[in-house]
């Protein structure tokens, strides 16, 4: 899923709503298909429009309180955009975090500025 955070800003409630709504879709692909999916987004944790923990719950509500399919998280990391990495050196969201509860985490924009 592509920077979901961009289809309702401002309105929590109807980005989670969609959120879990395309996983619910993504589950019903996955079962038997595909070992599991991602979410990449630019701004979507750093703006708190949602945090990993919502991400999780919300693949877990989708697939119906079963495994769930949700396996990876993309979001900028360089060293021109050293925030993550700062945060990350202190133990704090969101990196950690993935690591944490078994995402794998894939940096975009490794090489470019913002």
């Amino acid at each position: 899923m592509h920077n979901p955070e961009r289809a309702h800003p401002g309105d929590r409630s109807a980005l989670h709503s969609a959120i879990r709504d395309a996983f619910a879709i993504l589950e019903e692909v996955a079962a038997g298909r595909v070992a599991g999916y991602g979410v990449a987004t630019w701004a979507g944790l750093e703006e708190e429009a949602f945090t990993l923990g919502v991400l999780l719950a919300l693949a877990a509500e989708a697939a119906g309180g079963q495994h769930h399919h949700l396996v990876a998280v993309q979001m900028p990391v360089s060293l021109a955009m050293m925030t993550p990495i700062a945060r990350a050196l202190h133990g704090r969201r969101p990196l950690p975090a993935a690591a944490d509860v078994g995402l794998r985490v894939m940096a975009s924009a490794p090489a470019a500025p913002r």
